[in-house]
């Protein structure tokens, strides 16, 4: 008996020291875990206060020469030298003579001559990258094959409707402004390089072998896109609503069916296929010698005198 019980107190003892071991090791690990904390929020708090290599700007404005179309949205979120060099009309020539001036793809509407205005030129160049550049000519290539999903265009709302006849089909365009809420900014603030007024806008194209009578639908969002497959063509049914009721509650007070739609189509502003205005720029954005230095009744007054 007495053996058996000092063999369980070597056990106990055994037991308490291996307790005590896993403790200690728990304990170190701890230690260490505290360090490892320590030691990087000392790296964080030195990254933050670094302030690294500042290059001047002269040597960006020679690195910008080299950028390739597909790479400026990296080069400009480097530093905000980078980002002003993105703003500057002297960068989207450079690639405007470096990638589309003379390609035999250009279409005649977007060439860009010592005439042209600075209102509206990044949008412009990027219109003509997307006909002359590689990269972007694959995009616009696989756009059509890969569609937008029609479901983009719900809650968007209609800006405008209008027709046009093809040689087999009728057009329809219904065009819609995103809702994307944007911080409050001036003419200024915006620029005249990066202007783009279609940047919000997208563009429902629909082929139909008929001409519809479509009501009024300005300032009304779409609610349904109903898309079925009946012989000759394609059933479209579009629904749209007043605003500013949530699409789930209520029911669509504006319906529109095109019954013989041959192919349909969602267009940004960037596409070939986009149909394009002329962009002018406003009146407060326009260019100071182009405004008269006298009144135009200055003489009338002058003689009443």
């Amino acid at each position: 008996m007495p053996k058996k019980k000092g063999h369980k107190k070597a056990k106990q003892l055994s037991i308490s020291q291996q307790i005590k071991e896993n403790q200690h090791e728990d304990d170190i690990v701890n230690e260490e875990d505290k360090d490892q904390k320590k030691l990087k929020t000392k790296n964080l708090h030195k990254s933050q206060t670094d302030t690294g290599l500042v290059y001047p700007e002269i040597v960006w404005y020679l690195i910008s020469a080299f950028i390739e179309p597909k790479d400026i949205p990296t080069f400009s979120a480097i530093n905000k030298a980078t980002y002003c060099i993105t703003k500057r009309e002297s960068f989207w020539y450079s690639i405007y003579r470096r990638y589309c001036k003379g390609h035999k793809l250009l279409p005649e509407r977007l060439h860009i001559d010592e005439t042209y205005r600075a209102y509206g030129l990044r949008q412009r160049v990027i219109r003509a990258l997307y006909c002359t550049y590689g990269d972007f000519v694959d995009r616009a290539g696989q756009y059509e094959e890969y569609k937008i999903p029609p479901h983009k265009l719900l809650k968007q709302k209609c800006v405008s409707v209008w027709y046009s006849k093809g040689q087999l089909y009728w057009n329809i365009y219904i065009k819609f402004k995103k809702s994307v809420i944007r911080p409050l900014t001036t003419f200024e603030d915006e620029g005249r390089v990066c202007a783009n007024p279609e940047e919000d806008n997208i563009v429902l194209q629909i082929c139909s072998k008929h001409v519809y009578n479509i009501p009024p639908l300005m300032g009304m969002t779409l609610s349904s896109f109903c898309l079925s497959y009946m012989s000759p063509g394609l059933k479209l049914q579009l629904g749209f609503r007043s605003p500013p009721e949530a699409i789930s509650n209520f029911q669509a007070l504006r319906h529109v069916v095109l019954d013989t739609v041959c192919k349909w189509n969602i267009y940004e502003w960037w596409h070939p296929k986009y149909p394009h205005f002329e962009v002018k720029p406003p009146p407060l954005m326009k260019d100071e010698e182009s405004l008269p230095i006298l009144d135009v009744d200055f003489f009338d007054l002058t003689d009443e005198d």
